[in-house]
């Protein structure tokens, strides 16, 4: 499936890397690296993760990711990367 990534979600994950970045730009990249593995795999298996706590449909799901939370969409050949963010930060 083509991974569609919405401007929120592109703002949201700028923001998380830069606010890594700070302290440890290795760290940010490696986060960036693992979640784009994760992102690959979902690709290939949608269903994979959770259905998500924060939307009432089984199309949205969660994908947790080193204490963030990822909520992207399954559509008929696409998955739409909506949000990420970090637990409470919301």
């Amino acid at each position: 499936m083509k991974l569609v990534k919405t401007r929120f979600y592109l703002q949201q994950l700028q923001n998380i890397l830069r606010f890594i970045a700070l302290n440890n730009p290795h760290a940010a990249l490696s986060f960036d690296r693992s979640l784009t593995a994760k992102l690959n795999l979902i690709s290939q298996q949608p269903y994979l993760c959770r259905a998500s706590h924060y939307m009432h449909d089984e199309s949205y799901r969660d994908l947790i990711h080193q204490g963030y939370t990822l909520i992207y969409k399954i559509e008929t050949d696409r998955l739409v990367l909506l949000d990420i963010f970090k637990w409470g930060a919301r």
